[in-house]
């Protein structure tokens, strides 16, 4: 006699939920090789976001720095279609992640990174822009 758990196991998976159940059981270490590739890819975008974007733009304000931030803004707009596709930055919500140069600049981070992240490129331009003003005379 199957106890009330499995009986209602059977008929809410049915036959395609336990023929998928199944396929996850025998394949642990494939499903296990694949999520942890997922996250070390989250990990590694959200690593190019937070350290080597900043720090591009950085780059790239001093070496155009009589422009204003509107000029700088559509700058690292062209400067970042240059920038090769293994660059990857997280997509909305952190959930999965593009290359940078087809990103939209737009971030929405989730709760917890909000207060240490940019929510944009824009902003992180300004940001860092107002950083840089004492270093040099910007025009």
């Amino acid at each position: 006699m199957k106890s009330l758990f499995e009986v209602i196991n059977d008929r809410l998976l049915g036959e395609v939920g336990r023929t998928l159940v199944t396929f996850l059981l025998d394949n642990k270490m494939l499903f296990l090789i694949l999520f942890a590739f997922y996250g070390c890819l989250l990990l590694y975008s959200k690593t190019i976001y937070m350290y080597y974007v900043p720090k591009k733009i950085k780059e790239f304000i001093t070496k155009n720095k009589l422009l204003t931030t509107k000029q700088l803004h559509e700058g690292w707009k062209k400067e970042r279609k240059t920038i090769p596709l293994f660059i990857l930055v997280p997509t909305r919500n952190e959930m999965w992640v593009r290359p940078l140069k087809y990103s939209d600049g737009n971030y929405e981070m989730l709760f917890f990174n909000k207060k240490n992240s940019y929510t944009s490129e824009s902003k992180m331009i300004d940001s860092i822009y107002e950083n840089l003003k004492g270093d040099f005379p910007i025009g």
